[in-house]
């Protein structure tokens, strides 16, 4: 090993000196640029660090869902009572641009305006997704296909 200060070879272990906030391991002759370093800490006061394995759920609960054509619901509805954009906006206390994106699917409303849209409306834009039971594999996380429940259309 070497001096980290000068470069040259060090006889035995060197010397450990702070300099600047920086530990370094230096040759005798160089000690004199920093403040050599103390040893405080005895094995009896290192902390032990315990990493915990997360536990394996064996089941997935879902709550409620966005069902997929929400956007196309809501915009029904607002049409069916021949109410503008505008007009939905304001009884909702909602502005007129978060309508429009949500009615153009490109954006998912938060909960607050489901529900409020569900209440305006009578309807429900949100369902229950069953749960899931996932087989227990060895050493393995989920994939995808453990988790996914397709649907079928409706023709």
């Amino acid at each position: 090993m070497n001096c980290e200060i000068c470069g040259k070879e060090l006889k035995g272990s060197g010397v450990k000196i702070m300099v600047e906030g920086t530990e370094l391991t230096v040759c005798s002759s160089c000690k004199r640029y920093g403040s050599e370093k103390v040893s405080t800490t005895s094995q009896a006061e290192a902390k032990r660090v315990v990493i915990k394995k997360k536990k394996v759920r064996t089941d997935i609960e879902f709550k409620d869902e966005l069902v997929d054509n929400f956007s196309q619901i809501i915009r029904m509805e607002r049409e069916k009572r021949g109410w503008s954009q505008e007009q939905l906006a304001k009884k909702i206390q909602e502005k007129e641009s978060l309508i429009k994106k949500i009615e153009n699917a490109e954006i998912t409303p938060d909960p607050e305006v489901v529900a409020k849209l569900e209440k305006l409306f009578g309807i429900k834009l949100k369902e229950s997704v069953p749960v899931v039971k996932l087989e227990k594999k060895v050493s393995m996380t989920p994939t995808l296909g453990d988790v996914v429940v397709l649907k079928k259309k409706e023709r």
